[in-house]
C-alpha cells in the first residue's frame, strides 16, 4: 500500500513586464455579488456629482459608476485577496502614521 503525502509550498508570485504597460486607472467604486462559492466583483470609476445646493442633493438619488473591469473568482482566491488588500493597508497605515481606525 502506497501512502500518498501532500505537501504544500508557498511560492512568490511574479507578473511580466507587460504589466508596466497596462492603463492604470483610478478607481472609486466596487460592487460585489457573492454567490454560493463565487465572488462576482466589478470595479469602476465615479465622478462625484457637482452640487451647489442643498436642493441638488435632495434630488440626488442614485450615482453612476463607468464600469472599468469586471471579474468572477473563487471563496478560496477572494480570501487570498483581501488578506494581501489588508496585509498593504496596514502597512500603509504603519508607515504613514495614519491612526484614524
Amino acid at each position: 500500500m502506497e501512502d500518498k503525502v501532500q505537501k504544500s509550498k508557498v511560492v512568490k508570485l511574479k507578473f511580466t513586464e507587460e504589466a508596466n504597460e497596462l492603463p492604470l486607472p483610478y478607481v472609486n467604486a466596487l460592487f460585489v455579488n457573492a454567490g454560493v462559492d463565487d465572488f462576482f466583483v466589478t470595479i469602476g470609476s465615479l465622478v462625484p456629482p457637482e452640487i451647489k445646493s442643498e436642493r441638488d442633493l435632495e434630488k440626488l438619488s442614485e450615482l453612476t459608476a463607468k464600469p472599468l473591469f469586471r471579474f468572477a473568482t473563487s471563496r478560496e482566491c477572494m480570501k487570498r485577496f483581501i488578506d494581501a488588500l489588508q496585509y498593504q493597508y496596514d502597512n500603509q497605515v504603519q508607515a504613514i502614521g495614519d491612526d484614524e481606525e
